[in-house]
């Protein structure tokens, strides 16, 4: 009970230091008739955990929450087989690149950079937890600029009750763990994130969340930050 009200109080204390922002302050672009984006190509995502399957993972769960927000979403399968024919498979292998490419061969008005930060599993002698943690940014196709960008990051405790008995905790800890499955966690991440983004064009909501309070400043940053 201690430790579940101290992290509380902590998650209170992070969330009253920072800065705030409501959807239109954080990202004007998506609300101008000019640039806000009506579809997204995803790129091969940038790894940057140990886990080499991550990123396959991840683009399993990528389509459903910004479909939902309002968006066309290229499909992601169809989309991987091209750069694979092409040689890239890994998201950095795109920066750089004159975003003009995708409009004019995906006609596709905005492009979605994924880095995945975190997809980790840590242990501390009885405790453990699992950390998945990832970049958003999308940019427009059209003079590069970035269009909306999040950093957010779930940690699941994966410790066991304790029985008493340290050999005992330590095994049930180790299988916790081992048999959690990172996709519910990736999709946690995935719709938190989406969550501060504004509304697209398909959403029965689409320009009336302009002043919703819900962007951390810090959070848009990170994310800018992770991709250069």
């Amino acid at each position: 009970m201690i430790r579940i009200t101290f992290a509380i109080s902590l998650l209170v204390l992070v969330t009253a230091c920072a800065e705030v922002q409501t959807k239109s302050e954080a990202f004007p672009k998506m609300y101008s008739e000019t640039e806000k984006p009506v579809s997204i190509v995803v790129v091969p995502a940038i790894n940057k955990s140990t886990a080499a399957d991550a990123a396959i993972l991840v683009n399993s769960t990528l389509t459903v929450p910004f479909a939902d927000n309002g968006y066309y979403v290229l499909p992601i399968s169809i989309v991987s087989d091209i750069f694979e024919r092409e040689g890239i498979v890994e998201g950095s292998q795109i920066k750089g690149m004159p975003l003009e490419i995708f409009k004019s061969s995906f006609g596709a008005d905005s492009v979605l950079y994924i880095t995945i930060n975190k997809w980790d599993t840590n242990y501390i002698v009885i405790a453990a937890n699992v950390v998945v943690g990832m970049s958003y940014v999308l940019v427009s196709t059209t003079d590069n600029e970035v269009l909306w960008s999040y950093d957010q990051e779930i940690i699941v405790d994966t410790s066991g009750d304790s029985t008493g008995f340290i050999v005992a905790d330590i095994l049930k800890t180790a299988i916790t763990t081992a048999m959690t499955d990172y996709i519910p966690i990736a999709r946690q991440v995935n719709a938190t994130a989406v969550a501060t983004m504004p509304f697209g064009k398909y959403h029965p909501l689409n320009g009336e969340d302009a002043e919703m309070k819900v962007v951390l400043k810090n959070a848009k940053e990170r994310a800018i930050d992770s991709l250069e």
